[in-house]
């Protein structure tokens, strides 16, 4: 009999991983700074509807016109973001960064951001309403498409988001998808994801996820820097996350695919890679070990 699944420090369901839920309206969590906005709600929830359908009927991502709030909030947070990046950033990806030409002047459109990533990777981005099940988010990546919102988060707290959005997404996941190495490993996870039915292989393939897409650093010419959009995003997670306060362990597919972590609160241990060739490779051997057949 295999023990229990944990995740977030309690115990999981393994079917939760292989049959997941699926919102069909905008769902805000208890606490959420929009709650009680009126018209933060209303403009989630028209942003929610298109993009929802744009996903589930293959429309690519909408156009967006962005209204004033919107554009104020980018304004604030991505050129503080983009001070650290340049400071604390993987070269990848700022190079990446730096060819998809992300302005901290202007809410950048993901259709064309899309049609860029896909001359250089042969991926594509998919519009998300919001937050979508792990295992319906990997199936997209497994087909070269990285789901992707277009909101953005409530100006009560710009530099905070309790759910990925457009500044989450824009500034972190997606300059990487221009190098071929992290698109493939990327693309392997979610083959793996969405085509193995056994639930504790998922819940690793998450974990392998977590410490490296999206809480990953890297060592560049002996120094670590972040590459993880977790971290990327957020302003106060880029310097804590290089501190004395966390721990920095190598990254060692067997320690990594059994560490759980709490997404509610900053990272205190980390895994640092050599290389996006060398977390290709991991994966690849750990697919290979599971026996998922992609």
């Amino acid at each position: 009999m295999k023990p229990p699944l944990i995740e977030y420090g309690v115990p999981l369901d393994p079917n939760s991983m292989i049959v997941p839920a699926d919102a069909t309206e905008l769902e805000l969590e208890a606490g959420h700074p929009g709650l009680g906005d009126a018209a933060y709600i209303e403009r989630r929830k028209q942003l929610f509807q298109l993009c929802r359908k744009h996903r589930l009927e293959n429309l690519g991502p909408p156009i967006i016109e962005y209204n004033e709030e919107e554009t104020r909030i980018w304004q604030e947070v991505s050129p503080k973001l983009d001070e650290l990046h340049i400071q604390h950033a993987s070269e990848i990806y700022l190079k990446a960064k730096r060819q998809l030409g992300i302005s901290d002047k202007e809410i950048p459109q993901l259709r064309l951001l899309s049609e860029q990533v896909d001359r250089v990777t042969r991926m594509h981005l998919v519009p998300a309403e919001g937050p979508i099940p792990y295992r319906t988010f990997y199936k997209y990546i497994g087909q070269r498409g990285f789901p992707v919102t277009q909101f953005i988060r409530h100006g009560s707290h710009p530099e905070f988001t309790p759910e990925p959005d457009m500044i989450h997404d824009c500034l972190g996941h997606v300059p990487p998808l221009m190098n071929q190495d992290y698109a493939e490993l990327l693309t392997l996870i979610g083959l793996a994801a969405s085509t193995t039915m056994e639930g504790d292989q998922v819940l690793a393939l998450k974990r392998f996820s977590w410490f490296s897409v999206e809480f990953g650093l890297i060592e560049e010419q002996g120094e670590v820097k972040v590459f993880g959009a977790g971290i990327l995003s957020s302003t106060g997670e880029i310097p804590f996350s290089l501190s004395k306060d966390v721990i920095h362990r190598p990254f060692v597919t067997d320690e990594v695919i059994e560490t759980d972590y709490d997404p509610s609160r900053m990272q205190d241990k980390l895994f640092v890679i050599p290389s996006f060739r060398f977390l290709r490779q991991e994966i690849e051997k750990l697919v290979k070990r599971f026996n998922i057949p992609v």
